[in-house]
């Protein structure tokens, strides 16, 4: 019989995934690194990595074990089942080269934001968001508008107790004053960071709703604050990106 890891799961499984995180967090290591960074034997960790490298989810360069494209594979296969992906890809495209802002889908899964789908613009602004990449939710306008309408015990488990993590200094990190944010932004339809995921930068994003209750996504549009103040993103985008979050709705509806 397996072993039973700490949350339930089974122990070897959990062993393999912590490796495969490791591995990427350290952009590649040896067995040796490996085993000390996770407390592990290197016959097991030498174990794990062979069976990752056999079927192709690792492989080896100079001396140290990298991830492999098969990872990569499996995400844009899980990305494509996605009817939200699908409808929002075109009509998001567009809303880019219109604009020239950069534009993003968002999804929320296990209580973190996931980037679905990103299109550049013509900004110049690099930031740490990729497709595929993690994050908080409650930093990001996205992020917000989806908390925002979550069932209300999903977004105050997800919200907490405690005081939430800061990306920069105008985060809101007090869990009352976010969830009061989040019934003006269920009011309004629409959500903002203003510098509270990046420092310079400005953002507002609105949900993709299901019916009856719950929400897919949503999308959010940003820019340095010095071309997209939050006036601008009130009078000029909001409800143009509700608009388009509500065609995305009901084209998702009629697939």
């Amino acid at each position: 019989m397996a072993q039973k890891g700490t949350g339930g799961g089974v122990k070897s499984d959990e062993t393999l995934l912590g490796i495969v995180e490791t591995v990427r967090e350290l952009n590649g290591a040896t067995v040796t690194e490996l085993a000390d960074e996770l407390g592990l034997a290197k016959s097991t960790v030498h174990s794990h990595l062979q069976t990752l490298e056999e079927h192709g989810f690792m492989r080896r360069s100079d001396g140290e074990y990298v991830i492999s494209y098969r990872f990569h594979d499996y995400g844009i296969w899980a990305r494509n089942q996605s009817d939200l992906f699908q409808v929002a890809k075109p009509r998001l495209k567009e809303l880019s080269r219109e604009t020239g802002h950069k534009v993003w889908c968002v999804v929320e899964r296990q209580g973190k934001a996931v980037y679905l789908y990103g299109a550049e613009g013509r900004s110049p602004i690099q930031t740490y968001a990729r497709e595929g990449a993690t994050t908080e939710l409650h930093f990001l306008a996205a992020g917000k508008a989806i908390l925002a309408h979550l069932p209300e015990e999903e977004r105050k488990a997800i919200v907490g107790d405690g005081p939430l993590p800061a990306k920069t200094d105008d985060t809101t990190t007090d869990p009352e004053e976010l969830l009061a944010e989040l019934e003006t932004v269920r009011e309004q339809g629409v959500a903002f960071n203003i510098g509270e995921a990046m420092e310079g930068l400005n953002a507002i994003g609105t949900p993709i709703k299901r019916v009856g209750d719950g929400v897919y996504g949503a999308i959010s549009l940003s820019g340095a604050a010095n071309r997209l103040p939050r006036e601008q993103l009130e009078s000029e985008y909001a409800e143009r990106l509700l608009g388009i979050a509500n065609e995305i709705e009901i084209n998702i509806r009629h697939l």
